[in-house]
């Protein structure tokens, strides 16, 4: 089941009120009866019942939908998938894979797979009308197959027009970031450099409230920053340049690095960062600077939704083919029908941390982004009111 979370997908196709019609896809090995002219939405998790009815209501309004992510609910597994939708002769099609830009390749695929069906088929048929028997039902099956295959081959052209006008605009999009930031980035670090400068040289001379106005300077010149350093790794994971330097590193060695600096700013809220794993050296050939960018990342989000007093465990467990990596805290908790969102860009569970933090809500696409490009997968597990569990794995 493992390759199948990640690899394969399914595709649907529902009549305008949302009711199932067919499966003509189905790689999670669904029970289709069971779920044929039944609402759509009893193949996903109650959470995302929302999501799913905006997703079908986009599909209907603009002819198609893109980047919608739901969890299939099968049995006690729940499996995320990026969903692209279309609407073609008064039919809903819903094509799902591990990833939006796996949905072309989904369609190509499946339009491959029916033509090497159909051309069987043919053979079939002419070699029953040679030998003389009866050809009905292979010439059935033929139509059937030529009537899906006609809907796929509109459905890819469809796709691929939107696509390369999605493409088109999502490529000024990032060269509109790239420059922005870069043009803002150098501005802002004179301003911090300054503030910092002031901070230190007037901490006697100045009065308190005038102290906090030049903190408060200093503070959001660095979330700024922040948000540009965030959104140049966007616009480069968009447009397919996020290169990864891999080579040999000691993740424990990378680890304890990362909770030393993030216990120095943990301190100031009263929060210790405990750290266990079951093996040492851990070497791993990975990109040592983006990987430690994942690990900050979870640990900070850790520490700024966590309260005074609380812990922030750190555990990784090395396994026969896998890494395991969790970040636990105790803090305030994800509420379920945002642990959909808090992977997408600008997706955020909460707006600010248990001290007024602010967050720009790109980290976690950013670490989700890496993670994957390292062949690895993040998940998380949570409960409003007594914290999270970020883990990731990745292949030894």
């Amino acid at each position: 089941m493992e390759n199948k979370k990640y690899m394969n997908g399914i595709v649907l196709i529902c009549d305008e009120k949302g009711l199932i019609e067919n499966i003509i896809r189905n790689d999670f090995d669904l029970p289709v009866q069971q779920f044929v002219n039944k609402p759509v939405t009893k193949l996903f998790e109650k959470r995302a019942v929302s999501r799913v009815m905006d997703f079908l209501m986009q599909v209907k309004k603009h002819n198609i939908a893109f980047d919608y992510s739901f969890s299939l609910a099968l049995n006690d597994e729940a499996i995320p998938l990026y969903f692209t939708g279309f609407f073609l002769e008064d039919k809903i099609w819903m094509v799902g894979a591990a990833s939006t830009s796996d949905t072309l390749k989904f369609i190509n695929q499946l339009q491959q797979i029916n033509n090497e069906q159909a051309n069987f088929i043919r053979s079939l048929v002419k070699k029953n009308y040679t030998t003389g028997q009866n050809a009905n039902q292979p010439s059935e099956q033929l139509n059937d197959l030529s009537r899906l295959n006609n809907e796929l081959v509109n459905l890819q052209r469809e796709m691929a027009k939107k696509n390369a006008e999605l493409e088109r605009l999502n490529e000024l999009k990032n060269q509109f970031l790239g420059m922005a930031a870069h043009d803002l980035r150098n501005p802002l670090g004179i301003i911090m450099s300054f503030a910092d400068f002031l901070e230190d040289e007037t901490k006697d001379t100045l009065s308190p409230e005038h102290r906090k106005f030049l903190h408060i300077i200093n503070t959001s010149a660095e979330f700024l920053l922040k948000m540009i350093e965030d959104l140049l790794d966007i616009s480069k994971i968009e447009s397919g340049k996020l290169s990864l330097n891999r080579e040999p590193t000691d993740l424990i060695e990378l680890a304890e690095k990362n909770i030393t600096l993030n216990n120095a700013l943990s301190a100031k809220k009263d929060i210790s960062i405990q750290f266990d794993y079951n093996h040492k050296p851990l070497i791993l050939n990975v990109d040592s600077q983006k990987m430690e960018q994942v690990l900050n990342n979870l640990l900070t989000n850790a520490v700024k939704f966590s309260y005074s007093g609380n812990r922030v465990y750190v555990t990784i467990t090395a396994k026969e083919k896998t890494v395991r990596v969790e970040v636990r805290d105790e803090g305030v908790g994800i509420p379920p029908d945002k642990t959909e969102i808090i992977f997408q860009p600008f997706g955020k569970a909460a707006s600010t941390g248990t001290s007024g933090e602010k967050s720009t809500g790109l980290g976690l696409f950013i670490v989700k982004n890496i993670i994957e490009g390292h062949n690895g997968t993040i998940a998380v597990q949570s409960e409003p009111g007594k914290g999270s569990t970020f883990y990731f794995e990745l292949p030894r």
